[in-house]
C-alpha cells in the first residue's frame, strides 16, 4: 500500500485531474441542479450533497474504465488530445456566435 501511495508522478496525476474536473464542473447544470435541491429541502443538505458526489463519482469512474478499456485501444492519446481539441474549439465557436445556448426572456 506504501508503494500505491508514494509515487509523486501518481499524486500530480491526481491533482491535475481533480484540478481540471473541479473547474470544468463549476456552474454547470449539475451544480445548479444540487444548488436548488438543497435550497428546496435545506435540513438534507448533507444527504444532497453525498447523493451529488456518489452521483459524480459513478459517473467518473465509469467513463475512467470505458476510456482505459474500450477508447484506448483503439485511438493512440495523440488522436484523442487532437480529437478533444476539435470538439472544445467547436463547442466554443458555437457558443460565442450564438448558435448554441442562446437564452431568450420573453
Amino acid at each position: 500500500m506504501k508503494k500505491f501511495f508514494s509515487s509523486l508522478l501518481d499524486w500530480r496525476i491526481f491533482l491535475s485531474t481533480l484540478g481540471v474536473v473541479f473547474l470544468s464542473e463549476m456552474g454547470d447544470k449539475t451544480q445548479i441542479t444540487t444548488l436548488l435541491l438543497a435550497g428546496a429541502k435545506p435540513h438534507y443538505v448533507f444527504w444532497i450533497g453525498l447523493g451529488s458526489a456518489s452521483a459524480l463519482i459513478c459517473a467518473s469512474f465509469l467513463e475512467v474504465i470505458i476510456g482505459s478499456t474500450i477508447i484506448a485501444r483503439f485511438f493512440k492519446p495523440n488522436t484523442i488530445q487532437l480529437f478533444s481539441a476539435i470538439v472544445f474549439i467547436i463547442l466554443g465557436l458555437l457558443l460565442v456566435f450564438g448558435v448554441m445556448g442562446n437564452i431568450h426572456i420573453e
